[in-house]
């Protein structure tokens, strides 16, 4: 979330934080990568390493942690799910001091309501206001770039 909405970026990509790579030459992902934190980790989970899979996961917030300058970070899916305490602890050892870690309150149903809301967001617009920020900017051919 940025600005309080899902960035999705240009080609809808953003968002998706289990392709960036942390592992060079590592495993092939089906998106085309190779080493992303996606691969990764289900291969530490597959292995029954959550240990492992937690700091994976750990060190990829911490990336976008200090990339983005994020306050916080909320943990779901199913995977997280079925070891929360794990993870939060896994991630939160990874992250600079003081950036809280905590479980998506929507538990189960995280994946299955953030989808419902990509799909209907368009539909029905942001909920409470416009679906753009005052601080976008269009770039137009004309703008020179």
């Amino acid at each position: 979330m940025l600005g309080g909405d899902v960035h999705r970026g240009a080609r809808t990509g953003a968002g998706e934080f289990g392709h960036q790579v942390l592992q060079l030459d590592g495993s092939p992902c089906p998106c085309g990568g190779r080493g992303c934190l996606e691969v990764l980790c289900l291969r530490a989970v597959a292995a029954g390493d959550t240990a492992r899979a937690a700091r994976l996961l750990g060190t990829g917030a911490a990336n976008l942690v200090r990339l983005l300058d994020i306050d916080r970070v909320v943990l779901g899916g199913r995977t997280v799910l079925r070891d929360p305490d794990a993870y939060v602890r896994g991630v939160r050892a990874e992250l600079p001091a003081g950036i809280p870690v905590a479980v998506a309150p929507a538990g189960g149903r995280t994946v299955v309501d953030g989808a419902a809301e990509l799909v209907l967001a368009p539909v029905f617009g942001h909920p409470g206001g416009p679906t753009t920020r005052a601080d976008e900017t269009t770039i137009r051919p004309s703008d020179g770039v």
